[in-house]
């Protein structure tokens, strides 16, 4: 009971000495004797606000992802670009829970000392083998780096577009020739795409095509008829 008493005698003591306490003396006053548990408490709310914070960022569903190689354009660093606006606008989806994703991190040109492109090409590959990557988007002289006779690495246009689609199309379409002389339509030339022809996309003759391994061929495809404001039937 002494001891109880002793305890309670203490708080009232410590009570006594905080009021008579001037304010930024109080501040220091408690700081001296429980600085511990308010660290303790503040790093816990920090991780708690970072936790969920990043649960928010991630809690949405990429519908079409498409590499871009050694290009950039205006709005590239914060996902306000005009490929990735126009294309959410195009697929009807929030940009929220839904969301498209032009990533600008990849280059297939080699320079010395660097492991960029051997970076870059290894990423490319492990994500269309995994079924993430959706589209592709580079210079002509890379558009067939990843075909092969056995993989043509993209969709056969044929395959996802309609005839009508097709012809409008065809002073654009890109073939890829294997060895045995078979000739595929794999990838569109967009350098007269109206949407490219108005945007500062820095990147020579860019040709596009939509990858056979993809989960979102159609959302890919789309890209192809936002750019060139093309009719449907």
């Amino acid at each position: 009971m002494a001891k109880g008493n002793n305890i309670h005698d203490e708080i009232k003591e410590q009570r006594k000495k905080l009021k008579d306490l001037s304010f930024s003396d109080k501040i220091k006053y408690i700081w001296s004797y429980y600085w511990i548990p308010i660290v303790g408490v503040v790093l816990a709310v920090i991780f708690a606000v970072s936790l969920i914070s990043s649960i928010i960022k991630n809690n949405y569903d990429t519908v079409c992802f498409v590499a871009v190689l050694d290009g950039k354009m205006t709005g590239y660093e914060n996902d306000t670009d005009i490929l990735t606006t126009g294309l959410t606008d195009y697929l009807g989806i929030d940009g929220k829970k839904e969301q498209v994703d032009f990533s600008y991190t990849f280059s297939l040109k080699e320079v010395a000392m660097d492991q960029e492109a051997y970076v870059s090409a290894n990423k490319l590959y492990t994500y269309a083998s995994t079924g993430s990557l959706d589209g592709y988007l580079s210079e002509r002289e890379y558009i067939d780096y990843f075909c092969t006779d056995k993989d043509i690495f993209f969709c056969d246009l044929r395959d996802i577009f309609s005839d009508d689609e097709l012809e409008q199309l065809d002073d654009y379409i890109v073939y890829f020739t294997n060895t045995a002389g078979e000739t595929y339509p794999i990838a569109v030339d967009i350098t007269e795409a109206p949407v490219i022809k108005d945007s500062d996309l820095n990147m020579k003759d860019p040709c596009y095509g939509v990858v056979s391994s993809s989960k979102y061929q159609t959302n890919a495809a789309d890209f192809i008829r936002y750019i060139f404001n093309m009719k449907t039937a």
